[in-house]
């Protein structure tokens, strides 16, 4: 069985898992005074699971740019989701998950308003014009600046208690720099870029360099999501000793 085989495999077993637990740990959250952080997290496992299961099909067809703009979607899916668990055990409240449903959405709907605003500016300049400026939708957009990856990464670096370890200051220094390099990376695939169709080029002038990339792919993809439901799930048990059997279920191989 090759990694992309086996990697369909895993994600069916924990998808079965998942399906088997997910509506107690749903439960179990909005018991908590972390409701709207408990619902963004469980948000994230359909969200990323949806990713996975595109994903783990593009490598399957050896499709490499598909891939890597999945891949690079579910990099920025993985680390919103873990500065929100992060930042709600940092505050001790349901702040962050407030911010995410509320501010976060207000930019979204801010940015939107504003790309119909400039159009219209352009093709009926007659029309009265929407004003999105002020103090309010400053602070809106300003509050939104948080969830972006740069500013989560820095986040993630400046805020954990535990220095004294070696492996988080490891994580620190290597795994957040390797990710922050490959979303960067990968975001001129997304783009549409002449570096993301470089890397297609090349990848494709040698099978053996491909494989291996699309073998990446498929592992640290599933990783990514299975970390996902795995934090979702410590949360949860976190705050209901019920919750932990299905913990404890999830991580064990």
């Amino acid at each position: 069985m090759n990694d992309v085989d086996k990697n369909f495999a895993l994600n069916e077993t924990l998808s079965k898992k998942i399906q088997e637990s997910l509506a107690y740990v749903i439960e179990s959250l909005q018991k908590t005074k972390f409701q709207y952080t408990g619902k963004a997290l469980i948000s994230f496992i359909p969200k990323s699971g949806y990713l996975i299961n595109s994903l783990l099909f593009s490598c399957k067809s050896a499709d490499p740019y598909s891939a890597s703009i999945l891949f690079r979607s579910l990099i920025e899916h993985s680390f919103r989701h873990l500065y929100i668990f992060v930042k709600a055990l940092n505050d001790k409240s349901d702040d962050v998950g407030n911010t995410y449903y509320n501010s976060l959405k207000a930019n979204e709907d801010l940015e939107s308003v504003e790309k119909i605003i400039n159009y219209k500016k352009i093709t009926y300049p007659e029309d009265t014009q929407w004003n999105t400026k002020g103090d309010h939708n400053n602070a809106i957009r300003e509050t939104a600046k948080n969830f972006r990856i740069e500013k989560i990464f820095h986040y993630l670096i400046n805020n954990n208690n535990n220095e004294s370890s070696e492996i988080i200051k490891r994580y620190k220094k290597e795994y957040l720099l390797e990710r922050l390099i490959e979303y960067t990376n990968m975001s001129s695939s997304v783009h549409g870029g002449p570096f993301g169709e470089l890397a297609l080029h090349e990848l494709q002038k040698d099978k053996s360099k491909l494989e291996a990339t699309l073998n990446k792919f498929s592992n640290e993809s599933f990783l990514l999501h299975k970390s996902i439901v795995e934090t979702t799930y410590l949360f949860a048990s976190l705050m209901d000793e019920g919750a932990t059997k299905y913990y404890n279920d999830i991580v064990s191989k």
